[in-house]
C-alpha cells in the first residue's frame, strides 16, 4: 500500500512540474493509476481461502479519509488533471472499501455452504462405498465394543476398572442403536454407569480402585453400605446392575446365532426371567416386559447393530456381524463370572428387589 501511494504521489508530482501533459500521457497515467489502485483494492480485500493452510489471511482494510481528500484537492486547484486524478483515486478507494465489505459477506456465505455440502457428503459416504468396505465401516461400533471388553479381564481374574468403564461406555452407544426394544435397557445402563464413573474419577489420582476389588473396598471403607445392602447411588450398586444387564444381553445375543431356534423376542423374555426379574419389583416387572415385547426380528436386529438398513443386509455382512456378536458373548462369559465372584467375595451382592 505504501509503495502504491509513493508511485501515485510521484506521478502527480511530475504533473505539477510539467504543467502540460499530452493526451497520450494522460491516458497512460490514468491507466497506470487504475491498475495500481485496483491491485491495492484486491490485495486489501478480506478474501478467505478455506483450502489454503486451513483459513485465510486478512490485511487491514483501507478507509479513505474524506477530509484528507478535500485538503489535497484544495492544494491543486490550478491543475484540472491532478484534480480529476484525485477524484478518481478517492472514488476507487471508496469502491475498494465497499468491495472489501461485500467480499467478507460473500465468502462467509460460501464457507457456510461448503460446510453444509460436506456434511451431506460425509453422511452419505456409506451409500457410495462398495459393499465389502461398507460392512467393515458400518460395524465399527461393534468392533470398538469387542476390542474394549477383550482388555478388561487381566490374567483371567482381575477386572480392570478403567478399561471396564471404557468398554461399558462404548457398549452403551451400541445398545442405543438397538431401537425402542432396548431403549429402557440403555437408559438403565447409562444411569448405573454414571454412578461407577463418579467414584472412579474421584479416586483416580490416589492410585486406588484400579481393579474391581479395590474399588469396592474404597466404598466399604467409607461406611456408606450396610453389609450387602448397598447405597443406591454408589458405584457398587451401579456396577452390580451393569453386570446383570450384560448377563441379560449375553443370552439375548446368543439367540441371534444361526444355530438358535429362539426368536429375539422369546430369547429376551427368557433372559429377563433369568437375570433381571428376580430383582425387579412389581412396577419394573410390568414395564420391562412391555419394552422387550417390541423386540424386532433377527435380521432387523443384526442390521441395526451393523449400522445398515435391513434391505441392504447381505448374507456375507450378516455373517460378519453374527461372528462378532459370538466373539462378544464368548468374551463376556468369563468376565461376568469374575465380576460376580468379586462381589460375592466382598459380600456386596445385594439381592433386594427394586
Amino acid at each position: 500500500m505504501i509503495a502504491i501511494r509513493r508511485i501515485i504521489a510521484s506521478l502527480i508530482s511530475e504533473l505539477h512540474r510539467a504543467r502540460k501533459v499530452t493526451q497520450r500521457g494522460v491516458i497512460k497515467l490514468g491507466f497506470v493509476t487504475i491498475v495500481l489502485l485496483a491491485g491495492r483494492t484486491l490485495t486489501e480485500a478480506h478474501i478467505t481461502l478455506p483450502f489454503l493452510r486451513g483459513g485465510y489471511t486478512a490485511l487491514s482494510s483501507f478507509k479513505p479519509s474524506t477530509r484528507e481528500h478535500a485538503q489535497r484537492m484544495r492544494k491543486n486547484p490550478s491543475n484540472p488533471l491532478v484534480f480529476r486524478l484525485e477524484n478518481l483515486q478517492h472514488a476507487l478507494n471508496v469502491l475498494g472499501s465497499k468491495i472489501h465489505a461485500e467480499t467478507n459477506k460473500q465468502w462467509s456465505d460460501i464457507q457456510s455452504h461448503i460446510e453444509r455440502e460436506w456434511s451431506k457428503l460425509a453422511s452419505s459416504i456409506f451409500r457410495v462405498l462398495p459393499a465389502n468396505k461398507q460392512g467393515s465401516l458400518g460395524s465399527r461400533q461393534l468392533d470398538e465394543v469387542l476390542g474394549s471388553f477383550k482388555s478388561v479381564l487381566r490374567n483371567g481374574r482381575e477386572v480392570e476398572v478403567a478399561q471396564l468403564l471404557k468398554a461399558c461406555r462404548a457398549h452403551l452407544t451400541l445398545v442405543k442403536t438397538g431401537g425402542s426394544a432396548l431403549k429402557l435397557v440403555a437408559k438403565d445402563m447409562e444411569n448405573n454407569l454414571s454412578k461407577a464413573e463418579a467414584l472412579y474419577h474421584q479416586i483416580r489420582s490416589t492410585n486406588k480402585g484400579k481393579d474391581l476389588t479395590s474399588l469396592l473396598e474404597v466404598e466399604r471403607e467409607r461406611g456408606i453400605h450396610d453389609g450387602n445392602v448397598l447405597q443406591d447411588q454408589s458405584a457398587a450398586m451401579g456396577l452390580l446392575w451393569i453386570r446383570r444387564s450384560l448377563a441379560f444381553q449375553m443370552d439375548l445375543y446368543s439367540s441371534l446365532m444361526p444355530s438358535s431356534a429362539k426368536s429375539p423376542a422369546d430369547a429376551a423374555m427368557e433372559a429377563y426371567s433369568t437375570h433381571l426379574l428376580p430383582f425387579h419389583g412389581w412396577m419394573l416387572q410390568k414395564i420391562f416386559p412391555l419394552s422387550l415385547s417390541q423386540m424386532p426380528e433377527r435380521e432387523v436386529f443384526i442390521a441395526k447393530f451393523g449400522g445398515k438398513d435391513v434391505k441392504d443386509l447381505t448374507e456375507e455382512y450378516e455373517q460378519e456381524i453374527v461372528d462378532k456378536l459370538r466373539d462378544l458373548v464368548a468374551t463376556w462369559e468369563p468376565l461376568i463370572g469374575a465380576w460376580k465372584r468379586d462381589f460375592e467375595t466382598m459380600d456386596m451382592e445385594d439381592v433386594r428387589k427394586v
